[in-house]
């Protein structure tokens, strides 16, 4: 797999994360993490999304080959797929995700120690800290 990490940066120290809010609606996408700051304190990591064309929302041990490849060892929780991912990378049954790929979308993965995202967008996301 071939990311990009994107976003402030979450502590180097081991600590636990994971999305505890996931928002779909007209308005766009959001996703709440609970995670640390590059400081140690305890932050929430706020990430949006004003369009997203398809997402899916798995507990980090069903995402094993993900890990495997070292490529989310970055501390940042936001990475920008650039190849490998569930969009161009994971064998996909005929017909599936046709018409996301036939526009320009984009692959984003949202990492914790629990539970992970991958969201396929034409836009960027914002990411920012907010108080917890």
């Amino acid at each position: 797999m071939e990311v990009e990490a994107i976003g402030p940066k979450h502590t180097a120290d081991r600590h636990e994360s994971d999305i505890y809010s996931v928002s779909d609606s007209k308005e766009g996408l959001t996703i709440l993490i609970d995670t640390r700051d590059e400081s140690g304190n305890r932050r929430d990591l706020k990430v949006y999304f004003e369009y997203a064309r398809g997402f899916r929302y798995l507990d980090e041990g069903d995402l094993i080959h993900c890990w495997k490849s070292n490529a989310f060892s970055a501390p940042h929780h936001v990475f920008k797929i650039l190849s490998g991912g569930w969009s161009n990378g994971e064998a996909i049954e005929p017909g599936i995700l046709s018409v996301s790929k036939a526009v320009e979308i984009t692959e984003w993965f949202i990492a914790t120690t629990n539970n992970c995202m991958n969201v396929l967008t034409e836009s960027q996301p914002l990411i920012e800290f907010i108080d917890a």
